[in-house]
């Protein structure tokens, strides 16, 4: 059964989910990169600045890229693997934890929550697209019908609360952004009727916020974020990249999201630091860079 503080951690994550005030995530992937954000609290003046980590969340193509594999192929083991490692640093730091648990597995979904939970995870993305079936089939082949993702959610958060929290914050993604372009029946205005139906629906049946994976590759603009926020009363949450143009955290505050993530940016302007100074070592020879 977990403790007690688990949920008092749910309760807090839940808190920081506020509409125009947004809670921002710095996706973490393992415990190196969790302690090089958290270093962001511990060297913070209490004088000068609140401190600016509120809670932390995994990324799950940043785990999965540490293992070589593709985000799809990243099994439950080796995600709750990478989530176990952190967890206890997490709760040491009296922050709480989200996680992204991509589906939840297919017909797993109850088991991995459960699990969760108990490693000391407070909170979670899951995702409506089946991974197996990949972006390319339409709503109909790519994302799991409405009914059966409201059932899987609403079993999800009972898991949840038998494990012993029931604040468990789920932060249900929608991925119609995400679905190849399809101009005859897939066009913007489908995309974000649907968006909104389940966004609604996954509200009804527990979610704290709607997370819309959006963007370059499904058009979600920021007339679109603004429809959304209106429809489901700012319980909304995006990807800092959540259209094109660059948004910033203060523009999507004021556009009413609630809630902000990188997903795996910080991993992969890690790799490229990586690939510069080796660069600079190997083919440049300019030896090692300043620090």
């Amino acid at each position: 059964m977990a403790s007690a503080t688990v949920n008092d951690a749910a309760k807090a994550l839940k808190a920081l989910h506020v509409p125009s005030s947004p809670v921002v995530f710095t996706n973490v992937w393992d415990v190196a990169s969790l302690n090089t954000v958290l270093s962001l609290n511990a060297n913070a003046s209490d004088t000068n600045y609140d401190k600016p980590v509120k809670a932390v969340a995994t990324a799950s193509w940043a785990i999965a890229a540490t293992e070589g594999l593709a985000d799809e192929d990243l099994t439950w083991e080796a995600n709750l693997a990478a989530i176990t490692r952190v967890a206890p640093l997490v709760r040491a730091a009296g922050l709480p934890l989200s996680s992204d648990l991509q589906d939840g597995y297919g017909a797993r979904i109850n088991e991995v929550v459960t699990a969760a939970v108990r490693a000391g995870v407070s909170g979670a993305n899951i995702e409506d697209s089946i991974p197996a079936a990949g972006f390319g089939k339409g709503i109909a082949g790519s994302l799991y019908p409405l009914d059966e993702q409201v059932r899987r959610l609403r079993g999800a958060l009972k898991a949840a609360a038998d494990a012993g929290c029931p604040d468990f914050v789920l932060n249900a993604r929608c991925d119609v952004f995400c679905l190849d372009d399809d101009k005859a029946t897939l066009d913007d205005e489908t995309r974000l009727r649907e968006a909104v139906a389940r966004g609604k629906a996954f509200l009804e049946a527990g979610a704290t916020t709607v997370f819309y994976w959006g963007g370059g590759r499904g058009g979600l603009s920021r007339e679109g974020v603004q429809t959304l926020v209106r429809e489901l009363d700012g319980r909304v949450a995006v990807l800092l990249s959540a259209y094109k143009g660059g948004p910033t955290v203060k523009e999507l505050a004021e556009l009413g999201v609630a809630r902000i993530s990188i997903g795996p940016t910080l991993f992969r302007v890690a790799m490229a630091a990586v690939a510069r100074a080796a660069k600079g070592i190997l083919v440049d020879a300019g030896g090692m860079p300043a620090i």
